[in-house]
């Protein structure tokens, strides 16, 4: 793979969004806000446009201005911990600001023109987070998915206009592997290939957006650690950057598979099988997007734990989180068990919805 360009210039002296005090104006601010006479093609950064929201293409879109400023709510049980709610993001998870970000992000570098297809590989959240910036940015988007992603996935990203091409359920050797298909696929079609398993622009935009808002909602609360589950670690090593820079008290923990190469990684061991079930926790490898010097630990969840867990925060306490939520929310208990004085932000990237049918009794 070639040198990646320099992110920098695209994201740099982007102004953070609003803090949870405000969020609600922010994320519900009216239509009169927006002058309909105003182009909707301003530059990236034109921060002027909208001082509130870091991306002023996204604050003019009535839909992908609902993008982030999601809210930290305290948990129910355990008064140490609060949630940090991605799954408040239109599509249910944190990556409607991938999407977004990356895509406007690669306009502005000119390495995607205005109304060229867009192509990922993700069987997964990423596909509806894509799917719908695509949807109201103007490009034709197809999602690449194992062909054993369930009708329901499948048909939440084609009820948002996205094309779904299926590729066969094989180990990331082989020549079908479905993020080699997408990237053949955008080759024969003159499209771009997202790519959020190697660009690092993944974890710049988490760097540039969902850091500032973390930290303008948590600055003086005495949050001790920030916890949330890893796979590309674009989220949070992109978030761990930013708070480091700020707050280097605060621990950084990223929560992973048992049998997956980023804790491996990080531990410097040796590397092994990727096997985890519980989708959106680990990786095979990890690649340039994930900087886990970021980070103060990387921990591991056995499937069946963060399943239950999961299973908990729903039944017993209303919180409909996905299974690697439930997997950092596994995390973030253990550690005020270790530490009374633990104040723990957890990162519920999704909900439960579009797991239901995977977990036997639910």
């Amino acid at each position: 793979m070639g040198e990646e360009p320099s992110y920098d210039d695209v994201l740099d002296g982007s102004s953070p969004a609003e803090t949870m005090g405000h969020a609600s104006e922010a994320r519900r601010r009216s239509d009169a806000d927006v002058d309909p006479e105003d182009d909707l093609d301003v530059t990236f950064l034109d921060v002027e446009a909208a001082d509130d929201v870091p991306f002023p293409r996204i604050a003019r879109d009535p839909v992908l201005r609902e993008i982030g400023n999601t809210p930290l709510v305290p948990h129910p049980e355990n008064e140490q911990i609060v949630c940090k709610m991605e799954r408040e993001n239109p599509t249910l998870s944190h990556k409607d600001r991938l999407g977004a970000g990356m895509i406007l992000g690669l306009r502005q570098m000119g390495e995607l023109d205005e109304g060229q297809r867009v192509v990922e590989a993700s069987s997964g959240n990423t596909a509806g987070g894509v799917a719908l910036a695509a949807n109201r940015l103007g490009h034709p988007c197809t999602i690449v998915m194992r062909e054993t992603t369930s009708p329901v996935k499948q048909g939440f990203v084609k009820s948002l206009g996205a094309e779904v091409v299926t590729a066969p359920d094989v180990g990331h050797e082989e020549h079908f592997y479905y993020q080699k298909v997408a990237r053949r696929y955008a080759d024969e079609h003159d499209a771009v290939y997202l790519n959020q398993y190697e660009r690092p622009l993944n974890r710049h935009v988490h760097y540039e957006w969902t850091g500032p808002e973390l930290y303008d909602q948590i600055e003086g609360e005495g949050v001790t650690h920030v916890v949330g589950a890893v796979s590309t670690c674009g989220f949070m090593t992109g978030v761990a950057e930013y708070l480091k820079e700020r707050e280097p008290a605060i621990r950084t923990v990223g929560v992973d598979g048992e049998e997956s190469n980023v804790h491996r990684t990080f531990h410097d061991n040796e590397l092994g099988q990727y096997d985890v079930d519980v989708e959106g926790l680990g990786q095979w490898r990890v690649t340039d997007v994930g900087n886990l010097a970021a980070l103060d630990d990387v921990r591991t969840v056995p499937d069946s734990t963060a399943i239950s867990r999961s299973k908990h925060e729903s039944a017993d306490n209303g919180l409909l989180m996905g299974l690697s939520s439930g997997a950092a929310m596994e995390v973030a208990q253990t550690i005020t068990q270790e530490d009374d004085d633990a104040r723990v932000v957890t990162v519920v990237h999704d909900g439960a919805e579009q797991y239901f049918h995977d977990v036997e009794g639910w």
